[in-house]
């Protein structure tokens, strides 16, 4: 199969074309989003969807999100709307937020992942919206990368992983936000965040005046059971290299981190760590890479960042803990999963000692 790569600035009339006349054949569409790029199917076509868990190589219980373009969408599809589902979508869509509700079933069962619920999402990006619209269908699309790989946030990270998969990729340039979309839960009272994202724990709870947190946000699904959203059950977002998360308090996670690194030089390893820009001079000549200065750089140019350093040989990354609030809980939620849980406490010598071992293992 060939790929063609659609430029939306200098070809948009012919790729919005293209685009619909691929969805309705029940073949595949990479698209840009604010979060990042999906891979997009016919949300009514079977055949269509399973051809997404087929390129990805996802597992089939692993529900995919519909994405629309018009409010009225979402009552073809799901079912006992609550008055509080319905200001938290008027809240904050367009844009990064991801509602889970009550399916109707109207949608091939593949589309939940044999769930009773549906995620919608109606994306802000331009591109994607008038996409949506000219196909005139709803689009399920997760990720458009490999499963278990850093999702894509760039036409040529999308074409690394899909050319000769997929026939059109439309190249929108960098995503905005860089993580993919908030979901949350609202088929009760209370509204619960199965993956966090750019709509914030603290921005949900000023609409909703309480929020709940999924204990698996941070700790993954038990064995055996059902993920209600994406990005929750599996060891997700991971390049090649090794990641382990550092944490702890003031110093002891910079000696720490360069503890390992040191000891992983020595054995011929080429380490990297991973951190915001005001703190890459704590680490001397050690090879680091800068995430920007706040929590939203570090956001943006997280899955990129982990793609560079598989293409730069780097054989582990030691990833500076981040405070779990605002985006932040959405980054720490990422690269939890990147890292295979791999937690290491900077304030106990043993955990640095053991995990140096199982480096090496």
């Amino acid at each position: 199969m060939d790929t063609t790569v659609y430029d939306l600035k200098t070809q948009f009339e012919q790729a919005m074309s293209v685009a619909s006349e691929t969805l309705a054949r029940g073949e595949l569409v990479i698209f840009p989003t604010e979060t990042v790029y999906g891979i997009g199917a016919d949300a009514a076509n079977a055949q269509a969807v399973s051809k997404i868990y087929e390129v990805k190589g996802r597992p089939s219980n692993n529900p995919l999100i519909a994405h629309i373009w018009d409010f009225s969408q979402v009552r073809e599809i799901a079912d006992q709307i609550s008055p509080l589902a319905e200001k938290l979508m008027r809240a904050f869509w367009p844009g990064p937020f991801t509602i889970v509700l009550h399916s109707k079933g109207v949608l091939p069962n593949c589309v939940s992942g044999g769930l009773d619920t549906i995620a919608v999402r109606m994306p802000s990006n331009l591109y994607a919206r008038e996409m949506l619209h000219r196909s005139g269908k709803i689009v399920v699309a997760p990720s458009a990368n490999l499963s278990g790989l850093p999702s894509t946030t760039t036409a040529q990270q999308c074409l690394d992983d899909f050319e000769g998969k997929v026939p059109v990729i439309l190249d929108g340039g960098p995503c905005r936000v860089g993580l993919e979309s908030t979901v949350c839960q609202v088929t009760g009272e209370i509204p619960v965040i199965l993956r966090p994202g750019g709509i914030t724990a603290e921005m949900i709870e000023k609409e909703a005046g309480i929020v709940e947190i999924s204990h698996a946000v941070l700790h993954g699904v038990a064995p055996g059971e059902n993920a209600p959203s994406p990005g929750m059950m599996y060891k997700h977002y991971s390049p090649k290299a090794k990641v382990c998360i550092v944490e702890g308090s003031g110093e002891a996670i910079a000696n720490a981190v360069k503890s390992m690194y040191d000891k992983e030089e020595k054995s011929a390893r080429k380490p990297c760590v991973f951190c915001a820009a005001d703190r890459a001079a704590v680490y001397g000549g050690r090879r680091v890479r800068s995430l920007g200065d706040t929590p939203e750089d570090v956001a943006r140019l997280l899955f990129s960042a982990l793609r560079e350093a598989d293409k730069q040989g780097i054989d582990s990354i030691y990833f500076e803990g981040v405070e779990h609030t605002g985006i932040g809980l959405a980054i720490a939620n990422r690269i939890i999963r990147a890292a295979g849980f791999d937690v290491v406490n900077a304030d106990k010598e043993d955990e640095i000692e053991k995990h140096i071992a199982g480096m090496h293992g």
